[in-house]
């Protein structure tokens, strides 16, 4: 992995994120006995349709009208592979391969197949609205095609009011920097876990289990989160555990792996584009160091991302939450004049 402010390792963006080619789906990401289907967005405004099964997936870029299908398997690197056996995409050759990391009926993140260039799909599953009276979800954004530092939003939070299939709330925001944006109307309808908001031109997917997927439409970017948690997550736990996930930064999606240093911080490291998620073999970079800087709110963890080698750390906004046992994180940051994105799963 190279330095951070260059992007060589670390990354997220999708949203989730949050496509079919690089990185796989890892350990809590296993196989299920029964179809799993979910709902996703990929910058810079496409939306996805995805079904997995035991050993086989299919899936649909409803913005483009094309449409995969293929074979499903679990590298020892914990993520899953993604073998394309057919397809209508004139773009992407046949047995071209993509690497997810599944929380099986909760969502799915996805590195496409083809070019490493592709920004990677995050998806949340269909099946129920999330219950109510009140649900509150913290967020990052997926930058839109032309997004500014200073005045769009970098992470924040809302609390929905859920009468019926109508979820009601208000958006509180902030820059990269920490500096308050206005805050803003978040109207959603619901069916199934499918939500719109005509208003905004969202379309995306929340999950009971506590996944948000937004999407804003075609170089309008969108968001990632996941619920509020109700107290400040323990860092001192969140540092002990091992995670998968994907770096999203100057046009590449790179595969990760981020584990404990035992002393509070942890390590992460790129996986060699192309084929090295499927070896083991990493980036030859050095990794970075992840540190903890404050937290806000509950679950909105300011992080540090430093060279291992020494120096000061870029600083990354992350909604970090446990879901059925797992921490997940959606991270955004900000360097080199570009925003970027970071996803953990934890295995």
């Amino acid at each position: 992995m190279q330095k951070l402010a260059k992007l060589s390792y670390l990354s997220l963006a999708v949203v989730a994120s949050l496509s079919l080619s690089g990185c796989g789906g890892g350990s809590a990401a296993s196989a299920t006995a029964s179809a799993s289907k979910y709902l996703g967005t990929q910058a810079p405004g496409d939306v996805w349709s995805w079904q997995l099964n035991d050993t086989t997936f299919s899936a649909s870029n409803n913005t483009l009208g094309t449409h995969y299908s293929g074979a499903k398997s679990l590298l020892s690197t914990g993520f899953l592979k993604l073998t394309v056996t057919a397809t209508d995409d004139t773009g992407l050759t046949t047995g071209s391969s993509a690497y997810a990391l599944e929380f099986p009926g909760t969502a799915l993140m996805i590195k496409p197949a083809g070019s490493d260039t592709k920004a990677p799909i995050v998806a949340g599953s269909l099946g129920t609205n999330p219950s109510g009276p009140q649900v509150s979800f913290n967020f990052v954004t997926v930058p839109s095609s032309t997004f500014d530092s200073v005045n769009d939003q970098a992470y924040g939070h809302v609390t929905f009011t859920v009468t019926g299939n109508a979820y009601d709330g208000t958006s509180h925001r902030w820059a990269i920097d920490g500096t308050a944006l206005s805050d803003g109307p978040s109207n959603f309808t619901g069916a199934n876990g499918l939500m719109t908001d005509t208003d905004n031109n969202a379309t995306g997917a929340m999950t009971p289990s506590g996944v948000c997927v937004l999407d804003y439409g075609p170089g309008a970017g969108g968001v990632i989160g996941v619920k509020q948690p109700s107290a400040n997550v323990d860092w001192s736990d969140f540092s002990s555990k091992s995670f998968r996930g994907f770096l999203i930064n100057s046009g590449k999606t790179q595969c990760v792996a981020v584990t404990p240093n035992g002393d509070g911080t942890l390590h992460g490291d790129g996986y060699a584009m192309g084929t090295g998620v499927e070896t083991g073999t990493f980036d030859g970079g050095g990794g970075v160091t992840i540190s903890f800087q404050s937290q806000p709110n509950p679950g909105i963890v300011k992080i540090g991302v430093a060279p291992s080698g020494g120096g000061s750390p870029e600083i990354i906004a992350a909604a970090i939450n446990q879901v059925n046992g797992k921490y997940m994180l959606f991270g955004f940051g900000y360097g080199s004049g570009k925003g970027y994105n970071v996803i953990l799963v934890q295995q």
